[in-house]
């Protein structure tokens, strides 16, 4: 009886298989000139956007490079929220995209127009491009019976 016990104690321990609601990528918004620039007016209202349109989503967590453009990129969404952005390594894309199927509720990334594209093959299997001109491109990414779907929206008005 009390191995019986101890291995439904065991399973009922046991973790979860998790994967998140939605991972949203996307690129920072419009930048000014210069080393680490920050955003624009252009690009202030456009994370002012980008934070609304986030909220029916209800992110939990938010990730940015270590870079002005991505972090101010989130700082509407951050304070809306009530949380605070981390940084991610974008020298190590690989490890963050397993570490972001591991999360649960709705993370929201914002990387560069070289990074943004690579964690999206990584998560989907699946080939986009950002120009350097872009910066609308809001990428959704869920997982139905652990396989990812891809929904590309735009942050224009």
């Amino acid at each position: 009886m009390r191995t019986l016990i101890f291995i439904a104690l065991c399973v009922l321990s046991m973790p979860v298989l998790a994967t998140p609601d939605n991972i949203v990528l996307i690129r920072h918004a419009e930048k000014q000139k210069g080393i680490d620039p920050s955003l624009t007016a252009k690009g202030i209202e456009r994370a002012e956007r980008f934070a609304q349109m986030m909220l029916p989503l209800e992110p939990n967590k938010l990730y940015a490079t270590n870079y002005n453009r991505t972090k101010a990129t989130l700082a509407p969404l951050a304070d809306m929220i009530d949380t605070h952005v981390s940084i991610y390594d974008a020298r190590n894309l690989d490890g963050f995209a397993r570490e972001l199927k591991q999360k649960t509720g709705t993370v929201v990334v914002a990387g560069h127009s070289n990074t943004t594209p690579v964690l999206v093959k990584l998560l989907t299997n699946r080939d986009v491009e950002i120009d350097e001109d872009e910066f609308h491109k809001v990428y959704i990414v869920t997982f139905v019976d652990d396989e990812p779907r891809l929904e590309i929206k735009s942050s224009d008005k």
